[in-house]
């Protein structure tokens, strides 16, 4: 009989302290995960991301600019390209790039070229692969013009960080050409090489800020 009433007495007690709402601990810490997890899933569906690494904006305008500046009247390029353009030209679509800058001469007769592609990291191949595509096809396409053969033969590509920068310079190489396609093509690669080095001179520098 005095079990029975202290039976009767603990089960009183935990009636009102709510013991049997209690769970065991590991029971409470499987609890606990699954409301983190869920909270977790409820943040990504919210949009809740956590903090991510802020990708750096390095304006490309400057970085023309700068060239325009090293190369002044023998910087050629003009126009912009369109993003539609870059896509049918040259084979860079909306999807592989951040940002791009794009220019050449108004006359297709004239190459002068220069472009800059900020391009996401999963696509820095294929955008390398699309401007050596485009290199061969304008060289293939001025075989029967010497001047025109040889800056296309010059011409340069380098990737810096996910840029990837094309250049196509030399601008009036009438006088050089008289001496030979190898002096034109010298010619036309110190060129580029000197619009490469302020690009890539100017890309770390912002990349370092």
């Amino acid at each position: 009989m005095k079990k029975s009433i202290a039976v009767m007495v603990i089960g009183g007690i935990c009636l009102l302290s709510g013991c049997e709402d209690q769970l065991p601990e590991n029971d409470l810490v499987n609890n606990g995960q699954a409301f983190e997890m869920k909270q977790a899933e409820d943040d990504v569906q919210a949009g809740n991301f956590p903090m991510m690494k802020k990708e750096k904006f390095i304006p490309l305008t400057e970085l023309k600019e700068n060239v325009r500046e090293l190369l002044g009247d023998n910087y050629w390029p003009e126009v912009d390209l369109t993003k539609e353009e870059l896509a049918q030209r040259i084979g860079i679509t909306e999807e592989m790039y951040v940002d791009f800058l794009a220019e050449k001469q108004v006359l297709d007769a004239h190459i002068d070229t220069m472009i800059i592609v900020q391009a996401k990291e999963a696509y820095v191949g294929a955008v390398e692969q699309a401007l050596e595509n485009y290199r061969s096809a304008i060289i293939e396409e001025n075989r029967d013009h010497p001047q025109n053969l040889g800056k296309a033969k010059a011409s340069r590509m380098e990737t810096i960080d996910n840029y990837v920068c094309f250049v196509l310079l030399g601008a009036d190489t009438t006088a050089i050409a008289e001496q030979g396609e190898e002096q034109l093509i010298d010619y036309c690669q110190e060129e580029n090489e000197r619009a490469l080095y302020v690009l890539e001179q100017d890309i770390l520098e912002h990349l370092r800020d």
